[in-house]
């Protein structure tokens, strides 16, 4: 399963673009699960929330193997989760 690595680690490198698009760029905004939200940040949301969990299982399991795609994977969701954190105005800790 050498292809699964590269897959996530394209697909968080892809939601960390989209973040940027979405950040920069105005969308149409639409009704989601009783939210009004712009239509890009969907998949986003979805990533940010399915992709370090697959990351995270995926070097809890794979223990004998070399992660490194994993990790970048997992270093560029958290970045990720940081710029949308900064986006919203999120304060985690206060």
């Amino acid at each position: 399963m050498s292809a699964k690595n590269k897959l996530y680690l394209f697909l968080s490198i892809v939601v960390l673009l989209l973040t940027f698009v979405a950040i920069l760029q105005n969308f149409e905004t639409v009704h989601f699960i009783g939210f009004e939200t712009e239509i890009i940040w969907i998949p986003i949301w979805i990533g940010v929330v399915i992709l370090p969990l697959l990351n995270l299982y995926e070097i809890a399991v794979n223990t004998e193997g070399y992660n490194k795609y994993y990790w970048l994977a997992l270093v560029i969701n958290l970045i990720t989760i940081f710029f949308i954190l900064r986006y919203f105005e999120i304060a985690l800790l206060s």
